[in-house]
């Protein structure tokens, strides 16, 4: 009886030591993603949360550093993501992206984004990097990279809004946004390079491509402001104006920039590219290159009081051949 009590204690310690082992594994994985703001992997169900169905929506809010939102997509798949890579602890200020998505994962079209806003405020920086966050709402699943020789359209249909508050409004008002000192920008962003891989890779790209619809306040302003305008070009009756210069990563940074607030946007931005291509300056992407990284967002420098960026209607729908 003994012999046989004492091989039951064996067994019982040779099962117990794979499982400590696993737990502690379990828990150190569990306080890297909460030391790095990532999301825990134990999340118990919030109590009395009601259980949507497939037709239902689901409303999420954001106020990580930088950590994705997927939402389910039929179509064309989207990450949203705050973004606040400029964030210094101690420093103040807020920023939350709220996403709301349908459960099924269908649109209107195969290219519709879910809605989103973003409420923020950050104050003012006086260092070499006035910028806070780029929360932003990114292409994904499969589309890039995408050679430029065979980008055939990047058609954007779009609307948006930036109001004073921690709420949406229905159209933008600039007077009151100058009134707190809003700086800050409505902007999509691309990243290129010859190698396909790296393309894909904002820190690494070589160029960076921007198209700014609006700009607010006196520091928002595009790499190569001073230089003067190397080109326009008008697109759904917007005028955009290019500038150019180097960041301080090296990369070569070619802004389009909106000579008016654009609100609603519904066109093909692929001639913006198509003609900087044709320019043929040192320095610009060719044709040869990739286009690996798109997004739209708001860069935001700072603000005197609370505002919202909202973006109640999204599509891009980028084609190759």
């Amino acid at each position: 009886m003994g012999a046989l009590n004492f091989r039951w204690l064996v067994n019982v310690g040779l099962l117990a030591l794979p499982i400590a082992i696993t737990l502690g594994v379990l828990f150190g994985i569990q306080s890297h993603r909460e030391a790095t703001g990532q999301p825990p992997i134990f999340t118990p169900e919030p109590s009395g949360r009601p259980k949507l169905d497939n037709n239902g929506i689901t409303v999420e809010n954001n106020c990580m550093k930088a950590f994705g939102i997927e939402p389910p997509a039929k179509g064309q798949k989207y990450i949203l993501n705050p973004n606040q890579w400029g964030v210094v602890d101690g420093e103040g200020g807020t920023l939350c992206l709220n996403v709301t998505s349908n459960n099924n994962g269908t649109y209107a079209t195969n290219t519709t984004a879910p809605p989103f806003y973003v409420s923020w405020q950050f104050p003012q920086r006086t260092t070499s990097q006035p910028v806070h966050a780029f929360p932003n709402i990114k292409v994904d699943g499969g589309v890039f990279p995408a050679s430029l020789n065979t980008l055939k359209a990047i058609n954007v249909d779009m609307e948006w809004t930036y109001g004073v508050g921690n709420g949406s409004v229905t159209t933008t008002d600039q007077a009151s946004l100058t009134q707190i000192s809003l700086n800050s920008n409505v902007a999509i962003d691309m990243f290129l390079d010859k190698d396909k891989t790296v393309a894909e890779d904002s820190a690494k790209a070589n160029f960076e491509v921007m198209v700014w619809f609006a700009t607010f306040g006196t520091s928002a302003k595009p790499l190569g402001f001073g230089k003067g305008i190397v080109a326009t070009r008008v697109l759904d009756g917007a005028t955009f104006n290019l500038y150019v210069d180097q960041n301080e990563q090296k990369q070569w940074v070619l802004t389009w920039v909106a000579s008016a607030v654009t609100e609603k946007f519904h066109g093909d931005i692929s001639p913006l590219l198509e003609d900087l291509l044709t320019m043929g300056k040192a320095n610009f992407p060719s044709s040869s290159d990739y286009l690996g990284y798109l997004s739209l967002g708001t860069e935001t420098f700072y603000a005197d009081a609370p505002v919202t960026f909202s973006v109640p209607s999204l599509s891009i729908d980028v084609r190759s051949s």
